[in-house]
């Protein structure tokens, strides 16, 4: 049972990864994404669009978006956007200012690439503090059915910055803040060789076996979704999610990246081996200590 699980977790890695990487600059692009329930967005194109007569228009905006004038998140965020437009590493990247910055935060493609380049070149660290946010406000915020929604971009965008905690909210902004930095910086991703990719791949696949407890129906449950994913009902998208995401979170910093950041940063350089193989075939760890660990 648990040998031909890995198998499947193997040939849908990509699936895996690529989707979790998605979700997770999509939804770092909420701060912008200009839409009525996202909170936050608005507020944020409002004190850019005008910013020497933000008093009342950004004060209408927090209060459209669930956050008291004058309190400590409208504090924090009105600081935020202070910061970003003074920052000098930002300035240079965006020489016409607010305007420039809107015309990418509005723009989907524009905003994906430079969120994916961003977070691509955050420190480990920082990645796994976004991470563990990201799993944070999912679990809280997020009820086990995703709202009815099958589109995790959507469900994370019905998440709010006056629905989290002062602490989230802070940590939130700094690591976009550290995004929007890092987006700017030539230095060039650090990408696992195809054979550091593998043992990854395979160091993910133990891990959603071990935060599954090898049980045979969660593992049955988390397969189905894998091999049949237009079948899924929101709820199994919103457990599988979770499962994913607390396993990646679990992972070694360097096993981690080495899943993460290929997609993340959009590469096609990484073939799955692993899906040409049959789903009944051995696996290269079939006789390790870690199989047995695992039993």
């Amino acid at each position: 049972m648990i040998l031909r699980f890995f198998a499947m977790a193997k040939r849908h890695s990509l699936l895996v990864v690529a989707s979790l990487a998605l979700l997770l600059s999509t939804s770092a692009n909420a701060a912008f994404h200009h839409t009525p329930q996202a909170g936050l967005p608005d507020s944020g194109a409002s004190a850019m669009a005008s910013p020497t007569s933000r008093g009342s228009s950004l004060d209408d905006a927090l209060s459209q978006n669930g956050i008291v004038p004058g309190s400590g998140k409208a504090r924090m965020l009105t600081a935020w956007f202070d910061m970003i437009l003074r920052d000098p590493v930002i300035a240079t990247r965006f020489p016409g200012g607010a305007r420039s910055l809107q015309e990418v935060f509005f723009d989907e493609g524009k905003r994906e690439a430079l969120m994916s380049s961003g977070l691509a070149r955050l420190t480990p660290n920082e990645r796994l503090d976004y991470l563990q946010l990201f799993i944070r406000l999912l679990d809280e915020l997020v009820p086990v059915n995703c709202f009815g929604l099958v589109d995790m971009r959507s469900v994370m965008n019905r998440i709010t910055l006056a629905q989290m905690s002062d602490a989230d909210a802070a940590l939130y902004l700094r690591l976009i803040y550290r995004v929007l930095v890092s987006s700017g910086s030539d230095i060039p991703v650090r990408l696992p060789t195809q054979e550091e990719y593998e043992a990854a791949v395979e160091a993910l696949s133990r891990a959603i076996v071990i935060e599954l407890d090898a049980d045979p129906a969660s593992m049955d449950r988390y397969e189905l979704y894998m091999v049949h994913p237009s079948e899924a009902t929101p709820s199994d998208v919103c457990w599988t999610t979770r499962v994913t995401l607390h396993a990646v979170a679990k992972m070694s910093e360097t096993q981690r990246d080495f899943v993460l950041l290929p997609a993340i940063s959009g590469s096609e350089s990484f073939k799955d081996r692993a899906a040409e193989q049959p789903a009944e075939s051995p696996l290269p760890f079939r006789n390790r200590a870690t199989e047995k660990a695992i039993h």
